[in-house]
């Protein structure tokens, strides 16, 4: 399975760079083809948020309803305190939201893909791959 971050899913969405859109519609595309595709509940949560505040949410309705197919039910409290105890550590909670998508992916994915380069950083404490896109 592929983690896809928050970002991907809002570029396909939304134009605002015509090569990361062209590019994350066909890693959306071929990960759910290939049945590989995997959100968090947080993902989704973060991709509402997006829709809502850019007044859009109306028209994205049929994505949301197509990327809650590909969620985990939950996430789960052990993971949660696992992100907090990771951030603590390294001094990285102003991410909590990332590490916590890093804490889901490994229970569930091989890799994670984003556009964020702030993933760079979460690596190293990584268990898995992070394809960081563009780099």
């Amino acid at each position: 399975m592929i983690f896809f971050d928050t970002n991907i899913l809002v570029y396909q969405a939304i134009n605002q760079d015509l090569i990361k859109q062209q590019k994350a519609t066909s890693l959306i595309e071929r990960a759910i083809d290939e049945n590989k595709f995997f959100i968090s509940p947080l993902v989704l949560s973060e991709f509402i948020f997006v829709l809502a505040k850019l007044k859009i949410i109306d028209e994205q309705k049929e994505k949301i309803e197509l990327y809650r197919r590909f969620s985990c039910e939950n996430i789960d409290l052990s993971s949660t305190y696992d992100s907090y105890n990771l951030c603590m550590k390294h001094g990285i909670c102003k991410n909590i939201n990332d590490v916590i998508h890093l804490k889901t992916a490994e229970k569930y994915c091989q890799k994670i893909v984003t556009f964020d380069s702030d993933f760079k950083k979460l690596q190293p404490l990584a268990n898995i791959k992070i394809e960081i896109i563009g780099e």
